[in-house]
């Protein structure tokens, strides 16, 4: 089997690589104290890249990305360190938009004229994705979200709702009360609550929204892996210019051997999450997720051990803003709860085995 990646392939990550740049740790604080933790202007420079056209249909206007070019792009931009939050606020509306059969609306989330945020959890329910406490009467909607990533910047909210439905919300329509608040990553989130807020409802079919969350579930293991990259490299690199005892700490046996279990489980998780992109997810809907569930525990797993080992290796300065490691864990920290923490995946893939 060939595991080469075609050309286009490999000119998506080159051009996402071009965008990104180096990491620089005073611009991402710089932008993170701008308004909503981001730039307008830089979320439409991703759109014209293409990077958010691949999660759409080609009959909306996408390109029709298939999830092993959704989980190499997701993967660049977690080596980038990107502060995009391509994920959560571009994958996630668009493909839930389009599980809808909203054209106009992905229309505008690819060419990045509208910005999206989805409201998915409710208090109480911890990390179940099915909506109970909130409930739609005709063309208004009551309750309360939670977690709601990317809502201080966000023109439309995507609230799901109780009944298999899904409702699109205009920032700051009559009835909304919205508490935010920074999320460990340095983005940030809000509180949502609802109070016979005007809504355009839709239908939206379990096995559809289950489809989605699998889909993000993969593609955040997917950034976690190049998370986890960039971390390894950065700690190899340290390793061996920092001098102890005479000598680089790089050259002492103990940090060799784990380094050397760093980078296997890197390579195991980079394993997992292709094998789990190339499953056509269309032929089980209802294991999909809980599919991709097991591959994000397991990445999620890894991730965590090789920041949490490269953060020891560095001292005490790698848990701060100062180095690129310090965000990337906050990062990895973010996505391993997404949608379900370690422990709550490996129950969803156990209920799939």
């Amino acid at each position: 089997m060939n595991f080469d990646l075609d050309e286009g392939q490999q000119m998506a990550r080159e051009s996402i690589g071009r965008f990104l740049g180096p990491v620089d740790v005073a611009a991402r604080h710089a932008m993170r104290g701008q308004a909503g933790g981001y730039s307008r202007d830089r979320w439409r420079q991703l759109a014209d890249l293409g990077l958010l056209a691949f999660a759409a249909p080609e009959a909306m206007g996408g390109m029709g990305g298939t999830m092993v070019d959704l989980a190499l792009v997701a993967e660049a931009l977690g080596k980038g360190l990107a502060i995009d939050p391509w994920l959560e606020n571009g994958v996630l509306p668009i493909r839930l938009a389009a599980a809808v059969g909203e054209t106009a609306l992905v229309g505008n989330l690819l060419a990045g004229e509208r910005f999206a945020a989805v409201a998915f959890a409710e208090p109480g329910r911890r990390y179940e994705t099915e909506a109970v406490g909130t409930k739609s009467d005709v063309d208004h909607v009551a309750g309360t979200k939670t977690f709601v990533l990317g809502a201080p910047m966000a023109d439309t909210l995507l609230v799901t709702l109780a009944g298999g439905k899904l409702a699109k919300i205009a920032s700051g329509a009559a009835g909304i009360v919205q508490q935010d608040y920074p999320v460990i990553d340095g983005s940030n989130a809000a509180t949502v609550d609802l109070h016979r807020t005007p809504a355009e409802i839709f239908d939206l079919p379990r096995a559809a929204f289950d489809r989605v969350i699998g889909d993000v579930r993969l593609l955040a293991a997917a950034e976690m892996l190049g998370l986890a990259q960039t971390m390894f490299d950065d700690t190899l690199a340290y390793v061996g210019e920092r001098q102890q005892f005479g000598a680089a700490i790089g050259s002492f046996q103990a940090l060799q051997h784990r380094l050397v279990e760093c980078y296997a489980a890197l390579e195991q998780a980079r394993s997992m999450v292709l094998r789990t992109a190339m499953l056509d997810p269309t032929t089980d809907d209802a294991s999909w997720p809980r599919i991709a569930a097991g591959a994000k525990a397991y990445v999620g797993e890894a991730a965590t051990r090789i920041g949490l080992e490269a953060v020891q290796m560095h001292g005490g300065m790698g848990q701060t803003d100062e180095l690129a490691i310090g965000h990337a864990l906050k990062r990895v920290m973010l996505l391993d709860k997404l949608l379900g923490d370690q422990a709550y995946c490996l129950r969803s893939y156990a209920r799939a085995a």
